[in-house]
């Protein structure tokens, strides 16, 4: 399998790119060829019956929520790479964890019980690589007193701000102390 491809994306349309490395241009299946300001594209083969396509991701957390997502009953390819489109991976993280089934069902093709479905599957379980900066932030918040779920909330929040950690646990504090 192709892990990713490193190269020149030299044409975007809606939902494919092609990425230029040593004189061949791939054709890659997008969820949303905006996202593409790398060039940088991590890939997953698919391979099924007479159809093979080449399914390209902004990050690994991304294609990785892919994966997870096609192994949930009724969820297919397309109904995958839409759920990638409309939210970013921390978002769709976020819709799990809360339970939110109404804005899984504003994507297309996604119903009611399919969201419950997803959400049932994936609740708990889709926590990626989170920096070791993030773990320590949550973990001395924690060891404070304060609530994991809204620790790492706000944790990842002033992690996006700053990447000083006796910073970001100042204004973690501040943020908590509000509520």
């Amino acid at each position: 399998m192709l892990d990713y491809i490193k190269g020149k994306i030299t044409k975007k349309d809606k939902n494919h790119i092609v990425i230029e490395k040593l004189g061949f241009g791939f054709l890659v299946e997008v969820p949303d060829s905006e996202k593409f300001k790398e060039n940088i594209v991590y890939t997953y083969l698919l391979v099924r019956q007479e159809d093979v396509r080449l399914l390209g991701f902004v990050s690994e957390e991304e294609r990785d929520l892919f994966l997870k997502l096609i192994q949930i009953h009724g969820v297919g390819v397309k109904h995958a790479l839409n759920i990638i489109s409309n939210f970013s991976v921390e978002e769709f993280i976020e819709i799990v964890e809360n339970g939110d089934v109404d804005r899984l069902t504003e994507i297309q093709g996604i119903g009611n019980k399919t969201a419950q479905r997803i959400i049932v599957e994936l609740k708990g379980k889709i926590d990626f690589s989170e920096s070791d900066e993030l773990s320590q932030l949550v973990s001395a918040l924690v060891n404070l007193g304060y609530d994991k779920k809204e620790s790492v909330n706000v944790a990842k929040k002033v992690m996006k701000e700053t990447k000083d950690i006796k910073e970001a646990l100042k204004k973690a504090i501040s943020l908590l102390s509000s509520f």
